[in-house]
Order: C-alpha cells, then sequence, then structure tokens
C-alpha cells in the first residue's frame, strides 16, 4: 500500500512539474524575443513570428498526446449543457472584470497592460496563438490535474484550483486579484459540473481571445 501511494504522488508531482515547464517554454521564449526587441529598437521579423508560433503549436501536440497517454485528456467534445455552462461561465468572468475595472478607479491601474506593451512590438497572430497554447496547457493543470489529485474533493478541489490559478497570475492590485479569482473560480465550477475538460479550454480561449480582441480594439481606438 505505501508503495502504491508513493508511486501515485511521484505520478502526480512528475505530471504537475511536466505541466508548468510546458507553459513557461512558450512563455519565455515569446518574453525573451520581444525584450530584445524592445531593448534594441527593433521589430519582429517573419521568421520570429513563425518561431514562436512554430515553439506554441509543438508544445501544443506534444502536450496533448503526452496527456492522452497519461490519461489526463480525451478527445474533444462539447454538447448543448456544455454551451450553456461555457456561456454562464463567460458571462461570470465578465462581470467580475465588470467589477475589476470599477476597482481600477481606486488602484489608478488599466488591465491587460503587459498584453498591450507585448502588442505594440509583436505580432498579433504569436500572440493569440501564444494565448491559445496557454489556456489549453493552464486547464490541463489547474482543472484536470488539481481535480484528479483532489478526486473525492470536488469542493476542495474548486477553492485549491481557483487559488493556485490566481496565485500564478500574480495579481499586483485589487483589480486584476478580483479578475482572477473570478476567472479561476468560473473555469473550475464548469469544469466541475460538466466534468468535461473541453468545455473549460474552450471558456479559457474564448476569453483570452476576448482579451486580445478588447485591447487591440483599445490600442487602434484610443480615447
Amino acid at each position: 500500500m505505501k508503495i502504491l501511494v508513493n508511486h501515485i504522488v511521484f505520478r502526480r508531482t512528475y505530471q504537475g512539474l511536466f505541466l508548468l515547464l510546458m507553459i513557461v517554454i512558450p512563455n519565455f521564449a515569446l518574453s525573451l524575443m520581444t525584450s530584445y526587441n524592445s531593448q534594441t529598437g527593433l521589430t519582429f521579423t517573419n521568421l520570429e513570428s513563425w518561431g514562436i508560433i512554430a515553439i506554441n503549436l509543438i508544445i501544443f501536440y506534444l502536450t496533448y498526446l503526452w496527456a492522452k497517454s497519461e490519461g489526463l485528456m480525451t478527445r474533444f467534445r462539447l454538447d448543448l449543457k456544455d454551451a450553456k455552462a461555457i456561456i454562464w461561465g463567460f458571462l461570470t468572468i465578465f462581470l467580475m472584470g465588470v467589477i475589476g475595472s470599477n476597482l481600477m478607479l481606486l488602484t489608478h491601474t488599466t488591465y491587460h497592460g503587459e498584453l498591450l506593451r507585448t502588442l505594440t512590438t509583436t505580432p498579433i497572430l504569436p500572440v493569440a496563438i501564444g494565448m491559445i497554447t496557454t489556456a489549453f496547457l493552464q486547464e490541463i493543470l489547474f482543472r484536470k490535474w488539481i481535480f484528479t489529485w483532489l478526486a473525492p474533493y470536488s469542493k476542495t478541489a474548486v477553492l485549491v484550483s481557483t487559488g493556485l490559478f490566481c496565485l500564478f497570475h500574480m495579481p499586483t492590485n485589487l483589480a486584476y486579484l478580483t479578475l482572477y479569482i473570478g476567472m479561476g473560480l468560473a473555469l473550475s465550477m464548469v469544469y466541475q459540473k460538466r466534468e468535461n475538460l473541453s468545455a473549460s479550454i474552450t471558456l479559457h480561449v474564448l476569453w483570452n481571445l476576448y482579451t486580445l480582441g478588447a485591447t487591440i480594439l483599445v490600442m487602434t481606438n484610443p480615447m
């Protein structure tokens, strides 16, 4: 029994570390290239853009195959009930974003400042691909992995998943804290309710793309 427990703990630890590494690699590559171009005053070349896209696609595909082999993911599937849960989750995150935007009046901050700075030097396509890949990887880690580890305790899993998701994004003010708590809670509850990783992945991807679109809109139509 002790050997079995040790094996499970080792495997879960290995899975978590692997997923963290997969999340870090594409984000580090984009940050490194963006920082270099900002310091040198250069713009992204087509080769750099396609390089970032290639890294994300490779990480996405390798993680998908790995997650299937580890039993963390099955085929992608959505039904009508999943769609309703996704809509509910999106509206919940949006509401928390509205609350956060009012808190920004107190903290004198703007949402997604880092994304705004990235888009001033980085083409939209690699950023969009990166945000999709990030959503996919984070859902396997913060939803499937955590809920699998805490399988008998679904309410605890929701709280742990939400808390770790929020801490991972390192909110620097009350507005961001509100948004990421709301986002983590909505994603965790959608996963718990539907027991379908495809639903939480879809919600996360849709929100990230909405954020990207809203940021681009702000850039092109400054007040």
